[in-house]
């Protein structure tokens, strides 16, 4: 099943995908290449979403992959030897994943046209959701409901809060409260927001990290409003 895109955010995604190559060409498969500070703080955001996640015997898909650091993390860290497939938008990134994880699936496909024809266990976004747009609540919105369909136990994603001190003009920021609403009420009754976690030393929590699952339980309305 697919979803439209207005033209003004599928501009957007063209713009994005030319802004990650631009990076790629630049940093490689380093930190800076998925627009990270460093490789500590980039570890420990991929680290919270796999906390507590059923990863065994997991299909996993990767969204907006890069060159697969999630992967390495699993592995390294959580002991994942299931499927794992990574998709982007950026040509170079998948190359470099290729040719640092053989044996697993690196593809190009944009998700948001309906090139995602598969059901995945888990499935993690890292990172995706924290570039500037005219309507990054509908990007967000959009993609979200388009991952958690082919999704069997669990979505997992992260996003910058509304909770900081400061702006940055090519940021995206989310209430918190809105983006729990949206996923309880149109995805999942089953949802688990995390907003206590830090990633660099001396840092407050400006940032969350939310896990959706699959129940058979609907969802439901709030309603205090």
């Amino acid at each position: 099943m697919s979803t439209t895109l207005p033209p003004h955010l599928r501009s957007e995604l063209t713009k994005l995908e030319a802004h990650y190559a631009g990076l790629v060409a630049a940093h490689g498969d380093g930190p800076g290449a998925a627009q990270w500070r460093d490789r500590e703080s980039q570890d420990a955001r991929l680290r919270v979403l796999a906390e507590g996640v059923d990863l065994a015997g997991a299909k996993v898909l990767d969204f907006g992959c890069g060159s697969g650091r999630m992967l390495t993390v699993l592995r390294e860290r959580f002991g994942f030897d299931g499927t794992y497939v990574g998709v982007d938008l950026v040509e170079p990134a998948l190359a470099l994943g290729r040719a640092q994880h053989p044996g697993a699936r690196f593809e190009r496909r944009d998700v948001l046209a309906g090139e995602l024809d598969e059901d995945f266990d888990v499935t993690f976004v890292s990172g995706v959701f924290n570039h500037a747009m005219p309507d990054a609540w509908g990007f967000v919105t959009a993609a979200l409901t388009a991952l958690f369909r082919r999704t069997r136990r669990t979505l997992a994603f992260n996003a910058l809060s509304t909770y900081v001190d400061s702006f940055d003009d090519g940021l995206a920021y989310f209430d918190p409260a809105d983006v729990f609403a949206f996923c309880k009420e149109h995805l999942s009754p089953a949802v688990a927001l995390r907003h206590d976690y830090v990633v660099r030393a001396g840092s407050i929590p400006f940032e969350m990290a939310v896990h959706v699952h699959r129940t058979s339980a609907t969802c439901r309305p709030n309603r205090a409003r």
